[in-house]
């Protein structure tokens, strides 16, 4: 993912994140602080409806979470961070609901429900995109 999508977010300036927005840890435990600091940012920029910038944050988790993934060996592990990537994948989807992305935020939601089918809070994600999409009978 290019770090294109970080550069200026808000308010039209510099983003306020681009410290782990430009991150790039290389070992398990700086990763794992990365997302923990970006999921504590993203509750924090939705709280406060800057969505641009939570939608970055979430973006950037997910691709962390990702590499741990590819680079994982242990099937539980993998599991573990199949479900963090979820939790991610559905927060951005409720972003990308805020911004009118509404197809994105079905493609999210997919991605969630993918990475963890047990994850409610991912199968309501799929049904506000549906109704939105005015999908009501996928709902």
């Amino acid at each position: 993912m290019s770090l294109g999508l970080y550069q200026g977010l808000g308010a039209g300036g510099p983003s306020a994140h681009s410290d782990v927005l430009t991150a790039a840890p290389d070992n398990i435990d700086s990763q794992r602080a990365l997302v923990e600091e970006i999921k504590r940012r993203g509750r924090a920029t939705v709280g406060s409806k800057s969505y641009l910038d939570a939608e970055a944050l979430y973006s950037k988790g997910i691709e962390v979470l990702d590499l741990m993934v590819k680079n994982e060996k242990d099937e539980s592990v993998i599991a573990d961070l199949n479900k963090e990537t979820a939790i991610l994948f559905s927060n951005r989807s409720l972003v990308k609901m805020q911004l009118g992305k509404i197809t994105e935020a079905l493609e999210d939601a997919d991605a969630a429900v993918e990475r963890d089918p047990g994850y409610v809070k991912a199968h309501w994600r799929q049904g506000q995109a549906f109704t939105a999409c005015g999908q009501n009978f996928e709902a």
